[in-house]
This record gives structure tokens, sequence and C-alpha cells, in this order.
């Protein structure tokens, strides 16, 4: 009675822990900008980007993630701009650090036959940096780096593959409080014909965008193991 007590004991905290896990991965989609010269338009000039993921599980609704992610970003107001006439443009890339909690929708974990699927979102803190070569009409380009705090945050689906990798399609905003992953000034530049001319609106911040396939793979595989064989004792019992 003592032993399947114990046995019994032990597989409630083994089905506990497999809502309790670390996954990690990696990234691989694309990245684009809004801004002074793309104000609005999602997905326009979409360029590559990747990055490497770690989740902590803490149960099967809510995740802690880490995550570093590069990306290109880019810009021609000859496809699309509000203003062709300024005939701005910049190619750059950015590197995003973050960390965000993720809500799952559904029950969701890993390696379940049942609850192998859900909707969530995201949401949390960042840190980024970035450098662009821009020009605009009768200037020369220039280059120039920045770093700031980002904002992060989005939804997506998260698919169980096998019992120990999982998919997950994500689309993410990152809210900056600068206006400089453009590099464009607010004004043209007094040696300019142009001088005293407004180039760009410094009262709105500039925002980049992720969004991808991430691949985990479940960092606890040893463990499930062992659990899976108290539970074949249980049934044995």
């Amino acid at each position: 009675m003592r032993k399947i007590l114990i046995i019994t004991l032990l597989v409630f905290v083994c089905q506990a822990a497999y809502s309790q896990f670390s996954e990690a991965g990696f990234f691989a989609g694309g990245s684009y900008y809004n801004g002074d010269v793309n104000p609005g338009q999602p997905f326009l000039q979409t360029k590559p980007g990747y990055g490497a993921v770690f989740r902590y599980n803490i149960d099967t609704r809510l995740s802690a993630r880490m995550g570093i992610y590069r990306g290109q970003v880019a810009a021609n107001e000859a496809n699309g701009g509000i203003r062709p006439s300024r005939n701005a443009n910049f190619d750059g890339n950015v590197t995003d650090l973050s960390i965000v909690g993720e809500f799952n929708f559904l029950k969701y974990f890993t390696g379940s036959t049942k609850h192998y699927m859900t909707p969530f979102i995201f949401g949390g803190v960042g840190y980024h940096l970035q450098s662009a070569s821009a020009s605009y009409k009768k200037m020369p380009d220039t280059t120039m780096s920045h770093s700031g705090i980002s904002i992060p945050f989005g939804l997506g689906v998260k698919y169980s593959i096998s019992d120990n990798i999982g998919l997950s399609f994500e689309w993410g905003y990152r809210k900056t409080f600068n206006d400089k992953i453009d590099g464009l000034d607010p004004k043209y530049p007094k040696n300019s014909s142009l001088k005293d001319i407004q180039l760009s609106n410094a009262s709105t911040n500039d925002w980049y965008s992720f969004a991808g396939l991430t691949l985990t793979l479940r960092l606890d595989i040893f463990q499930r193991e062992v659990c899976r064989d108290l539970q074949r004792k249980r049934v044995r019992q």
C-alpha cells in the first residue's frame, strides 16, 4: 500500500512537471519597418530576419521567453512613400533583445496529444541596436547608429509537432521611443538649398516588426522518460 501511494505521488508530480519545462530553438522569417518613409503599411519591403529563443513554460497557459533577433529593415519613398518628392530611402540592420510573457488562450504543452495547439499573445520589454544608411533629395548618403528601449508585443499560434518538438508562428511589433531607425533628421541640413524645410516628423517614433516561424526542442527529454516509467509502474499496480 505504501509503495502504491509513493508511486501515485511521484506520478502526480511528474504530470505537473509536464507543463513546467524549458524549450530552446530558432526563429526564421522576415522583418520590416514603419515610420516616416513607410507610415503604416505592414510587410512593405520585408527583409530576412532570424533569431534564437529560450522559453520557460510556467504552466499550460503561461510562459516566459527570452529572445535575440536580427533583421534587415529598409524603405524607399519610390515604393509607396507619402512624400515622393523627398525621395528618401534607407537600408539598415536591427538587433533586438527581449524578455516577454506569453499567454495561451487554450491549454498547451509540447508533446501533448490533447492540448497540442493554441493561439497566444505576448508582451514585454526589449532593447534594440540599429544602424542605417540613408539618403534623401539633393543630399549625400549618411550613416548612423542608435540603441534604445523597445516594447515588444504580438500574437501567434503554437502547434506541437511531436513529443519533443514544437512549432509556432508569430507576428510581433516593437515600439521604440526614438525617430532614428530610418536615419532621417528633423530638417534638411543648413548647408542644403532646402534648409529649414521639415524632413521628418520628430514627434512620432519609429516601429519595427518580426514575423515568422519558431522551431523549439524540449530540454527535459530525460526527465520525461523517467515519468513515463513511473506511469507504467502505476498501471501494472
